[in-house]
Protein backbone atom coordinates (compact mmCIF):
# COMPACT_ATOMS: atom_id res chain seq x y z
CA UNK A 1 0.00 0.00 0.00
CA UNK A 2 2.87 2.33 0.81
CA UNK A 3 4.48 1.67 -2.60
CA UNK A 4 1.17 2.42 -4.35
CA UNK A 5 0.91 5.73 -2.52
CA UNK A 6 4.44 6.62 -3.55
CA UNK A 7 3.63 5.88 -7.20
CA UNK A 8 0.62 8.16 -7.13
CA UNK A 9 2.14 11.06 -5.20
CA UNK A 10 5.64 11.01 -6.72
CA UNK A 11 4.91 9.85 -10.26
CA UNK A 12 1.31 9.68 -11.48
CA UNK A 13 -0.02 12.98 -10.16
CA UNK A 14 3.11 14.89 -11.35
CA UNK A 15 2.72 13.18 -14.76
CA UNK A 16 -0.88 14.38 -15.06
CA UNK A 17 -0.03 17.91 -13.97
CA UNK A 18 2.99 18.09 -16.25
CA UNK A 19 0.97 16.77 -19.22
CA UNK A 20 -1.78 19.35 -18.75
CA UNK A 21 0.73 22.15 -18.25
CA UNK A 22 2.69 21.27 -21.40
CA UNK A 23 -0.47 20.75 -23.45
CA UNK A 24 -2.05 24.06 -22.46
CA UNK A 25 1.21 26.01 -22.77
CA UNK A 26 2.05 24.76 -26.26
CA UNK A 27 -1.47 25.27 -27.61
CA UNK A 28 -1.75 28.73 -26.09
CA UNK A 29 1.61 29.87 -27.47
CA UNK A 30 0.88 28.51 -30.92
CA UNK A 31 -2.65 29.90 -30.98
CA UNK A 32 -1.35 33.37 -30.16
CA UNK A 33 1.88 33.51 -32.17
CA UNK A 34 0.97 31.31 -35.15
CA UNK A 35 -2.80 31.21 -35.58
CA UNK A 36 -3.62 34.81 -34.62
CA UNK A 37 -0.43 36.79 -35.25
CA UNK A 38 1.30 34.51 -37.82
CA UNK A 39 4.78 35.45 -36.61
CA UNK A 40 6.24 31.92 -36.37
CA UNK A 41 8.18 31.17 -39.60
CA UNK A 42 7.83 27.38 -39.29
CA UNK A 43 5.91 24.95 -41.46
CA UNK A 44 2.78 23.19 -40.27
CA UNK A 45 4.64 19.87 -40.36
CA UNK A 46 7.10 21.14 -37.76
CA UNK A 47 4.42 22.76 -35.60
CA UNK A 48 1.91 19.91 -35.85
CA UNK A 49 4.17 16.87 -35.47
CA UNK A 50 7.90 17.28 -35.02
CA UNK A 51 7.99 20.00 -32.38
CA UNK A 52 5.28 18.34 -30.22
CA UNK A 53 7.18 15.04 -30.47
CA UNK A 54 10.44 16.69 -29.42
CA UNK A 55 9.07 18.97 -26.71
CA UNK A 56 8.48 16.33 -23.98
CA UNK A 57 12.01 14.97 -24.40
CA UNK A 58 13.34 18.46 -23.74
CA UNK A 59 11.05 19.31 -20.82
CA UNK A 60 10.59 16.05 -18.93
CA UNK A 61 14.17 15.97 -17.54
CA UNK A 62 13.33 19.23 -15.75
CA UNK A 63 10.75 17.54 -13.57
CA UNK A 64 9.87 13.89 -14.15
CA UNK A 65 13.07 12.11 -15.13
CA UNK A 66 14.41 11.81 -11.60
CA UNK A 67 11.07 10.51 -10.42
CA UNK A 68 10.88 7.89 -13.19
CA UNK A 69 14.14 6.40 -11.96
CA UNK A 70 12.18 5.07 -8.98
CA UNK A 71 10.80 2.35 -11.23
CA UNK A 72 12.40 -0.93 -12.11
CA UNK A 73 10.96 -4.00 -13.79
CA UNK A 74 11.21 -7.53 -12.47
CA UNK A 75 14.72 -8.81 -13.03
CA UNK A 76 15.94 -5.49 -14.44
CA UNK A 77 18.94 -3.58 -13.39
CA UNK A 78 18.40 -0.73 -10.99
CA UNK A 79 18.53 1.99 -13.65
CA UNK A 80 16.60 0.17 -16.40
CA UNK A 81 13.63 2.52 -16.49
CA UNK A 82 13.84 3.61 -20.15
CA UNK A 83 10.61 1.81 -21.14
CA UNK A 84 8.63 3.93 -18.66
CA UNK A 85 10.52 7.04 -19.69
CA UNK A 86 9.71 6.38 -23.37
CA UNK A 87 6.01 5.65 -22.77
CA UNK A 88 5.53 8.78 -20.67
CA UNK A 89 7.27 10.91 -23.29
CA UNK A 90 5.32 9.37 -26.15
CA UNK A 91 2.01 9.68 -24.28
CA UNK A 92 2.44 13.42 -23.71
CA UNK A 93 3.67 13.98 -27.29
CA UNK A 94 0.75 12.02 -28.76
CA UNK A 95 -1.82 14.12 -26.91
CA UNK A 96 -0.21 17.37 -28.11
CA UNK A 97 -0.12 16.10 -31.73
CA UNK A 98 -3.83 15.23 -31.60
CA UNK A 99 -4.63 18.63 -30.12
CA UNK A 100 -3.02 20.38 -33.09
CA UNK A 101 -5.67 18.95 -35.42
CA UNK A 102 -8.27 20.79 -33.38
CA UNK A 103 -6.19 23.92 -32.94
CA UNK A 104 -5.73 24.62 -36.66
CA UNK A 105 -9.32 23.84 -37.60
CA UNK A 106 -11.93 24.19 -34.88
CA UNK A 107 -11.36 27.88 -33.92
CA UNK A 108 -12.14 29.11 -37.45
CA UNK A 109 -15.56 29.77 -38.90
CA UNK A 110 -16.66 29.80 -42.53
CA UNK A 111 -16.37 33.34 -43.93
CA UNK A 112 -18.85 34.15 -46.73
CA UNK A 113 -17.37 36.21 -49.58
CA UNK A 114 -18.97 37.61 -52.69
CA UNK A 115 -15.77 37.60 -54.76
CA UNK A 116 -12.52 35.73 -54.47
CA UNK A 117 -10.50 38.98 -54.22
CA UNK A 118 -12.20 39.68 -50.89
CA UNK A 119 -10.14 36.89 -49.31
CA UNK A 120 -7.08 39.14 -49.11
CA UNK A 121 -8.94 41.34 -46.61
CA UNK A 122 -9.11 38.43 -44.13
CA UNK A 123 -5.44 37.50 -43.56
CA UNK A 124 -6.06 35.67 -40.28
CA UNK A 125 -9.02 33.58 -41.50
CA UNK A 126 -8.72 30.11 -42.96
CA UNK A 127 -12.04 29.01 -44.51
CA UNK A 128 -14.02 30.87 -47.16
CA UNK A 129 -17.37 30.34 -48.88
CA UNK A 130 -16.89 32.22 -52.16
CA UNK A 131 -20.03 32.91 -54.17
CA UNK A 132 -18.55 34.09 -57.45
CA UNK A 133 -15.28 32.92 -58.99
CA UNK A 134 -13.84 31.51 -62.18
CA UNK A 135 -10.59 29.68 -62.90
CA UNK A 136 -8.19 29.87 -65.84
CA UNK A 137 -7.82 26.15 -66.45
CA UNK A 138 -5.57 26.60 -69.46
CA UNK A 139 -2.89 28.10 -67.18
CA UNK A 140 -2.89 25.31 -64.61
CA UNK A 141 0.46 23.95 -63.46
CA UNK A 142 1.41 20.68 -61.83
CA UNK A 143 4.14 19.72 -59.36
CA UNK A 144 5.04 16.23 -58.22
CA UNK A 145 7.29 15.27 -55.33
CA UNK A 146 7.90 12.54 -52.78
CA UNK A 147 8.95 12.76 -49.15
CA UNK A 148 9.47 10.03 -46.59
CA UNK A 149 9.53 9.24 -42.88
CA UNK A 150 11.90 6.57 -41.59
CA UNK A 151 11.18 4.50 -38.50
CA UNK A 152 12.49 1.29 -37.01
CA UNK A 153 9.82 -0.61 -38.93
CA UNK A 154 10.96 0.78 -42.27
CA UNK A 155 10.33 3.82 -44.45
CA UNK A 156 6.95 5.26 -45.37
CA UNK A 157 6.85 7.29 -48.58
CA UNK A 158 4.32 10.01 -49.39
CA UNK A 159 3.56 10.73 -53.04
CA UNK A 160 2.21 14.19 -53.91
CA UNK A 161 0.71 15.53 -57.12
CA UNK A 162 -0.51 19.12 -56.73
CA UNK A 163 -2.26 21.34 -59.26
CA UNK A 164 -2.52 25.11 -59.12
CA UNK A 165 -4.45 27.48 -61.40
CA UNK A 166 -4.94 31.27 -61.29
CA UNK A 167 -8.35 32.70 -60.50
CA UNK A 168 -9.73 34.85 -63.31
CA UNK A 169 -9.51 38.62 -62.76
CA UNK A 170 -7.78 38.14 -59.42
CA UNK A 171 -4.66 39.68 -57.95
CA UNK A 172 -2.19 36.85 -57.35
CA UNK A 173 -4.83 34.43 -56.03
CA UNK A 174 -4.56 30.76 -56.87
CA UNK A 175 -6.86 27.74 -56.94
CA UNK A 176 -5.19 24.54 -55.66
CA UNK A 177 -6.04 20.84 -55.71
CA UNK A 178 -3.84 18.53 -53.66
CA UNK A 179 -3.57 14.79 -54.24
CA UNK A 180 -1.48 12.62 -51.91
CA UNK A 181 -0.95 8.97 -51.10
CA UNK A 182 1.26 7.00 -48.73
CA UNK A 183 3.34 3.96 -49.64
CA UNK A 184 4.82 1.49 -47.15
CA UNK A 185 7.03 -1.25 -48.57
CA UNK A 186 6.06 -3.56 -45.68
CA UNK A 187 2.41 -3.62 -46.81
CA UNK A 188 2.67 -3.07 -50.58
CA UNK A 189 3.50 -5.79 -53.09
CA UNK A 190 4.27 -3.54 -56.06
CA UNK A 191 7.64 -1.72 -56.37
CA UNK A 192 7.68 1.87 -55.15
CA UNK A 193 8.50 3.33 -58.58
CA UNK A 194 5.54 1.54 -60.15
CA UNK A 195 3.12 2.65 -57.45
CA UNK A 196 4.45 6.20 -57.74
CA UNK A 197 3.84 6.38 -61.49
CA UNK A 198 0.41 4.80 -61.06
CA UNK A 199 -0.54 7.40 -58.47
CA UNK A 200 0.60 10.28 -60.69
CA UNK A 201 -1.48 8.93 -63.57
CA UNK A 202 -4.57 8.54 -61.37
CA UNK A 203 -4.17 12.08 -59.99
CA UNK A 204 -3.93 13.45 -63.53
CA UNK A 205 -7.13 11.65 -64.54
CA UNK A 206 -8.99 12.87 -61.46
CA UNK A 207 -7.98 16.47 -62.10
CA UNK A 208 -8.99 16.20 -65.77
CA UNK A 209 -12.50 15.09 -64.73
CA UNK A 210 -12.77 17.71 -61.98
CA UNK A 211 -15.50 20.34 -62.18
CA UNK A 212 -13.55 23.26 -60.75
CA UNK A 213 -16.65 25.33 -60.03
CA UNK A 214 -18.25 22.69 -57.80
CA UNK A 215 -16.57 23.56 -54.51
CA UNK A 216 -18.04 23.36 -51.01
CA UNK A 217 -15.58 25.87 -49.55
CA UNK A 218 -11.95 26.99 -49.79
CA UNK A 219 -9.15 26.54 -47.27
CA UNK A 220 -6.23 28.97 -47.18
CA UNK A 221 -2.98 27.04 -47.28
CA UNK A 222 -0.71 27.82 -44.36
CA UNK A 223 3.07 27.66 -44.54
CA UNK A 224 3.84 24.01 -45.24
CA UNK A 225 5.76 21.70 -47.55
CA UNK A 226 2.72 21.67 -49.87
CA UNK A 227 2.62 25.45 -50.07
CA UNK A 228 6.36 25.68 -50.69
CA UNK A 229 6.10 23.19 -53.55
CA UNK A 230 3.27 25.19 -55.13
CA UNK A 231 5.07 28.50 -54.69
CA UNK A 232 8.00 27.11 -56.68
CA UNK A 233 5.82 26.82 -59.80
CA UNK A 234 3.87 30.06 -59.37
CA UNK A 235 5.12 32.77 -61.76
CA UNK A 236 6.89 35.64 -60.06
CA UNK A 237 4.50 38.43 -59.09
CA UNK A 238 4.38 41.38 -56.75
CA UNK A 239 3.35 40.46 -53.23
CA UNK A 240 2.86 37.10 -51.54
CA UNK A 241 0.56 34.72 -53.46
CA UNK A 242 -2.61 33.59 -51.70
CA UNK A 243 -3.30 29.92 -52.36
CA UNK A 244 -6.80 28.58 -51.70
CA UNK A 245 -7.32 24.84 -51.60
CA UNK A 246 -10.64 23.60 -52.97
CA UNK A 247 -12.61 21.45 -50.55
CA UNK A 248 -15.54 19.29 -51.62
CA UNK A 249 -16.84 17.81 -48.37
CA UNK A 250 -19.29 19.51 -45.99
CA UNK A 251 -17.71 22.17 -43.80
CA UNK A 252 -19.30 20.64 -40.70
CA UNK A 253 -17.42 17.38 -41.33
CA UNK A 254 -13.94 18.85 -41.64
CA UNK A 255 -11.18 17.16 -39.70
CA UNK A 256 -10.46 18.45 -36.22
CA UNK A 257 -13.70 20.25 -35.48
CA UNK A 258 -14.39 18.14 -32.37
CA UNK A 259 -12.28 18.77 -29.26
CA UNK A 260 -13.33 15.43 -27.80
CA UNK A 261 -10.52 13.75 -29.77
CA UNK A 262 -8.00 15.52 -27.55
CA UNK A 263 -9.85 14.46 -24.41
CA UNK A 264 -9.97 10.85 -25.62
CA UNK A 265 -6.24 10.92 -26.38
CA UNK A 266 -5.45 12.34 -22.94
CA UNK A 267 -7.64 9.76 -21.21
CA UNK A 268 -6.01 6.93 -23.16
CA UNK A 269 -2.52 8.16 -22.28
CA UNK A 270 -3.48 8.52 -18.62
CA UNK A 271 -4.83 4.95 -18.47
CA UNK A 272 -1.77 3.47 -20.21
CA UNK A 273 0.65 5.21 -17.86
CA UNK A 274 -1.48 4.23 -14.85
CA UNK A 275 -1.40 0.54 -15.81
CA UNK A 276 2.37 0.64 -16.30
CA UNK A 277 2.85 2.25 -12.91
CA UNK A 278 0.62 -0.29 -11.19
CA UNK A 279 2.63 -3.25 -12.50
CA UNK A 280 6.02 -1.61 -11.95
CA UNK A 281 8.19 -2.24 -8.95
CA UNK A 282 9.48 0.67 -6.98
CA UNK A 283 12.68 1.27 -5.06
CA UNK A 284 12.52 1.24 -1.25
CA UNK A 285 11.55 4.62 0.25
CA UNK A 286 15.03 5.04 1.70
CA UNK A 287 16.45 5.12 -1.84
CA UNK A 288 13.94 7.50 -3.36
CA UNK A 289 15.78 10.09 -5.51
CA UNK A 290 13.35 12.85 -4.54
CA UNK A 291 15.44 15.49 -2.82
CA UNK A 292 14.26 16.88 0.47
CA UNK A 293 15.65 20.20 1.72
CA UNK A 294 18.13 19.71 4.52
CA UNK A 295 18.65 16.00 3.79
CA UNK A 296 21.36 14.18 1.93
CA UNK A 297 20.63 13.09 -1.62
CA UNK A 298 19.80 9.37 -2.04
CA UNK A 299 22.89 7.20 -2.26
CA UNK A 300 25.05 10.04 -0.95
CA UNK A 301 26.89 9.21 2.24
CA UNK A 302 26.93 11.72 5.05
CA UNK A 303 29.90 14.05 4.79
CA UNK A 304 32.62 13.45 7.29
CA UNK A 305 33.47 16.27 9.61
CA UNK A 306 36.55 18.26 8.78
CA UNK A 307 39.63 17.44 10.89
CA UNK A 308 39.66 20.89 12.45
CA UNK A 309 36.01 20.49 13.40
CA UNK A 310 36.76 17.16 15.12
CA UNK A 311 39.57 18.74 17.12
CA UNK A 312 37.35 21.64 18.11
CA UNK A 313 34.59 19.31 19.23
CA UNK A 314 37.06 17.22 21.23
CA UNK A 315 38.29 20.30 23.11
CA UNK A 316 34.76 21.22 24.04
Amino acid sequence: MHALTLKFTNLYVPFLLFSILLLVSYNLIRWLLDIKLAVIPLTTELLDIWLPMLLPWLCIPLWLKQRITLLRGAGWQKDSYFAYYFVINFSIAGVIVVSQINLVSAPFSLIPLQHVNDAVHHPTEQYFDIKAFSVQRSRCRNTQFTNSISTRGGTTYYFHSHYICPFSQSDNLWYAMLYSRSYDANFEDSPRQLEQQRFYAEAKQQFARLDMLQVSYFERLRLSDDLKALQNIIPAAAGQPLVLRARHGPFSQRQGRDYRNTLYAFATAAVVVLIMLLVAKIEPPAQLPINTPGKNKPGQAAKKAKPWRRRKNARN
